[in-house]
């Protein structure tokens, strides 16, 4: 297939920046692979160009393409192709000795890591109940993401109690890296960039060369072309390195504002938006023609991105015609979505689409739970890509051994799993000397652990293993006496500390796996309800199934694909089915808290805040723009999520979507003639919506756009509203004397007799009359 007309220009650009605005599906690759073969077409030698990615599969797949199109004229081995990390760690390897690395230095991986900063815990007396190695590691990593050094937190005089610990650990454990001579992630780039940034500070000895002196000088001289790919996921260190690099390069970023979603990671979306203000001369490209998507996804795609501030702007078309509408799917409940996407998918499969081609996204992983379940008891094949699936996952799996350990005291792989999980101090010895007892005398680790030190266990050890039966004991007590099973699995994560723990670690993934231990607990208070007559041991056999092989998993090739957008970065389906798409899934309920705080200090949104939002908009476009041929959006009136039940509001992303280019039913916002509010309620008016022909009103503010769509008919509302006052819309936030601060859900009646539902936290749905109520 021959460039098109931007491709080509980006391909033949030469002598000043260049910026690839490379959109969603515009062939940026081809860009990139066609831009370097023509370098050394031209005769630039492989040697003096870098080109450098993100991902060890995206470099290879990049060399391999540039070989092919070479077809061995040119020797591409000499190319400096690879990952911001490779391409540090082979500098570091040839010149590390001014950081204090040999050529040998180690690299230590995430596992290496946690070890190396629990020996520093222990050096240092340090309780790991009251923060997580991993969380100090977590800090750590963000600093060097900014290229920080302990030092220089230090120097800035930072106050804060974490700050202070994290100087503190940092420093030891930057220490016992260089004694041991390692580096971790982190440290090749910020090492490298020391490196770099060190070069030609010693002044040569008259008639001596500057190379002569220090060689990294060479390596800065090194390269006349460099392309960076993914430029949008670059974070401060990595631009300073790119930076350090092409000092007399040419340089060319190729990336995407727009598919930046990658903030909580460290990356800094401004690298890409300041591009042509901070390189002289930059020349700005942008590919626009899309391959991927047919017209009416990608009109979608941009009805949600166009609301963000912060962007350099483009607007993708397609040759591909405009194909099917988007569907629209609004759903009971989290369970009514699921069997809607098991038909969603039968029917693609109807189609002959292949299963593989099919994929269901969500925003989080806890999300997963409710539809492995439809598709395994629907004996359908689904694959989790990027990740495990629900009952796969370390802490499902820990508190799974738990329950199972209190309705079977004789299972030892279960007692060995938890029985310092979270870490309370019994150790591998330990539980050798009372494996080899238990081993001995035939009975399990539990009976031996009631009497350790006939085990030969000693000293504190003893005492913290009668802690540990004894709570196992009380907790199987309460099994006995007939708890709900919910409770019980969130007293087994409250007694045990589990939860606590991963809330101290302060992460996004321990936050992750908090949200995934709630959901845990929401499903087995679900299963109790909807199975009276069932126990414990009914739902431990269930989930067996449900984990079992023949129900799925991310190994199966010819399978759906089931993954969190964040996953789906990069990839492309036939058929794509996004899920979850309410207010507080998603855009998740951690951004939205920033605009709850900012309404209720009656102030603007603060750019961090601000800055979340964008990112979250990002993602759904990302989400979005994966399809090629056919989309479907569904969400819930009603979700329980975390153990908690939410009364589900539509997306924002939803409500954004073109009416001409979807079917089904698209919550609207109510024109503002549309619902009688009495005098003396002000409301504040409804975010700007392109105006729509209504052709139903009702308790539900749908706007019915395609009457002939498969979804679901909306329930009907108490009744009609009046057309002369003020806009209602769900999601309002409102406050009652007695209640408090609440969520509007819906409305009956008009003028003085208007009644509100509203959704108050602890309280549930409650009905009450307008003028009692004030808007927030």
């Amino acid at each position: 297939m021959q460039l098109n007309p931007a491709q080509q220009a980006a391909v033949e650009h030469r002598g000043s920046p260049l910026l690839v605005l490379a959109g969603a599906g515009t062939g940026k690759t081809r860009v990139i692979t066609h831009r370097v073969a023509a370098l050394m077409d031209e005769g630039v030698p492989p040697w003096r160009i870098l080109a450098v990615t993100f991902t060890n599969k995206a470099a290879a797949e990049m060399r391999a393409r540039i070989e092919k199109m070479c077809e061995g004229k040119v020797d591409v081995s000499q190319l400096w192709v690879g990952t911001f990390h490779s391409i540090s760690a082979r500098i570091l390897r040839r010149h590390g000795e001014s950081v204090g690395l040999s050529r040998n230095f180690a690299i230590y991986d995430t596992d290496d890591q946690t070890r190396l900063m629990k020996r520093v815990f222990k050096e240092l007396n340090r309780d790991e109940d009251q923060v997580k190695p991993r969380a100090i590691l977590g800090h750590l990593d963000q600093l060097k993401n900014r290229g920080l050094t302990i030092s220089q937190v230090e120097q800035l005089g930072l106050e804060g109690f974490m700050t202070r610990l994290v100087a503190l650990l940092g420093r030891r454990y930057e220490e016992l890296l260089r004694a041991a001579d390692a580096a971790d992630f982190g440290d090749l780039l910020v090492l490298a960039v020391k490196l770099l940034e060190k070069a030609g500070t010693e002044q040569p000895r008259p008639g001596a060369q500057l190379v002569d002196v220090d060689p990294v000088i060479g390596l800065k001289r090194r390269f006349l072309h460099v392309v960076v790919d993914e430029y949008q996921d670059t974070n401060p260190v990595q631009a300073r390195l790119v930076e350090l690099l092409s000092g007399r390069a040419q340089l060319c970023v190729v990336g995407d504002d727009d598919q930046a979603i990658y903030g909580w990671r460290g990356a800094d979306v401004s690298q890409i938006l300041g591009f042509p203000d901070h390189q002289p001369g930059c020349e700005l490209i942008r590919l626009e023609q899309n391959y991927r998507s047919t017209g009416h996804i990608l009109r979608c795609a941009d009805a949600i991105i166009r609301r963000n501030e912060g962007r350099l702007g483009k607007t993708l078309w397609s040759e591909l015609g405009d194909g099917s509408l988007v569907t629209l799917r609004a759903c009971e409940d989290e369970r009514e979505e699921a069997r809607y996407v098991v038909n969603e998918i039968l029917d693609a499969l109807n189609e002959d689409i292949p299963p593989e081609e099919i994929a269901v996204f969500y925003r989080t992983h806890a999300q997963s739970r409710v539809i492995e379940q439809q598709l395994t008891d629907n004996g359908m094949r689904y694959a989790i890509f990027g990740g495990l699936g629900f009952f796969e996952r370390k802490e499902i799996k820990d508190t799974l051994a738990y329950l199972r350990l209190l309705q079977n005291p004789n299972s030892d792989l279960d007692f060995t799993r938890i029985v310092n999980e979270p870490a309370r101090g019994i150790g591998d010895t330990t539980v050798g000397r009372l494996t080899a007892l238990a081993a001995n005398r035939n009975v399990s680790l539990l009976t031996v652990a009631r009497s350790p030190e006939e085990a030969g266990v000693s000293g504190a050890a003893v005492k913290r293993l009668a802690g540990f039966v004894a709570m196992i004991d009380e907790l199987a007590a309460r099994l006995q006496a007939g708890v709900p099973l919910g409770q019980l699995a969130a007293e087994v994560l409250e007694r045990t500390g589990y939860r606590d723990a991963l809330v101290h670690e302060g992460s996004e993934e321990s936050e992750a796996r908090v949200e995934n231990l709630d959901e845990f607990v929401g499903a087995l208070t679900d299963f109790a309800q909807e199975n009276p007559d069932q126990t414990l041991a009914d739902y431990l056999e269930q989930v067996s199934l449900v984990s079992d092989a023949d129900g799925g998993g991310h190994g199966e090739v010819r399978a759906v694909r089931l993954m969190t957008i964040h996953s789906a970065k990069g990839l492309e389906f036939e058929k794509v089915i996004l899920t979850g798409m309410e207010e507080k899934v998603f855009p998740h309920s951690r951004v939205i808290a920033g605009e709850d705080a900012a309404r209720e200090e009656g102030r603007r949104l603060r750019p961090e805040e601000r800055a979340q939002i964008e990112e979250e908009r990002r993602l759904a476009y990302v989400a979005v723009t994966r399809a090629k041929r056919q989309l479907v959006v569904t969400w819930a009136k009603r979700r329980r999520l975390y153990n908690q039940e939410f009364i589900g509001t539509p997306s924002r992303f939803v409500r954004d979507l073109p009416p001409d280019s979807v079917r089904g039913r698209v919550p609207g916002v109510m024109r503002r003639e549309a619902v009688g509010v009495p005098q003396g309620l002000s409301l504040p008016s409804a975010p700007p919506r392109a105006p729509a022909p209504t052709r139903e009103r009702s308790w539900n503010s749908d706007i019915v756009y395609d009457e002939g769509a498969a979804a679901a008919p909306a329930r009907r509302g108490p009744a009609a509203v009046s057309d002369d006052a003020p806009a209602l819309y769900k999601g309002m936030a409102v406050r009652h004397r007695q209640y408090g601060e609440g969520t509007l859900v819906g409305w009956d009646g008009s003028g003085s007799n208007l009644k509100l539902a509203i959704n108050f936290s602890g309280v549930g749905v409650k009905t009450i009359l307008a003028r009692f109520c004030e808007p927030l």
